[in-house]
């Protein structure tokens, strides 16, 4: 499998022109994006491996955020790729797609995945809930 590797500033200059073209709606683009790449990161996870720590391994190795930790009904991330300073909303939108299918295929149930703190926003550090659906 080949990778491209993109700087944070462009990831923020690409999210700024859909921002200008399709107003919030490039949020669910790139959590649609993230899941794509979810999908690709539990390809590489093993049924027999813990998938939170597994998975976790590679988005860090990916790049997509410096340190997470992921629990059964949270995630913890700092240092994130899409972390954008000053912004008063969560602008993890990827990484929050990513979660939700490494939840789903890890645990076989549908999930809802709200960022709920965000380094963008002056927390600490990102923290995502994982809720199941059904």
């Amino acid at each position: 499998m080949k990778f491209v590797k993109l700087s944070q500033e462009e990831l923020q200059k690409i999210a700024g022109f859909y921002k200008e073209v399709m107003s919030t709606a490039y949020e669910g683009l790139f959590f649609r994006e993230g899941k794509v790449i979810g999908e690709g990161i539990m390809q590489v996870v093993q049924e027999n491996d813990d998938f939170t720590i597994k998975a976790a391994k590679i988005i860090q190795a990916r790049g997509w955020a410096e340190e997470i930790e992921m629990e059964k009904s949270k995630a913890i991330a700092k240092g994130g790729i899409e972390v954008k300073e000053d912004t008063d909303h969560p602008t993890c939108h990827r990484l929050r797609g990513m979660l939700a299918i490494v939840y789903e295929e890890g645990t076989g149930n549908i999930v809802d995945v709200t960022e709920e703190k965000c380094q963008s926003m002056g927390d600490e550090e990102c923290v995502f809930d994982i809720s199941v659906k059904f």
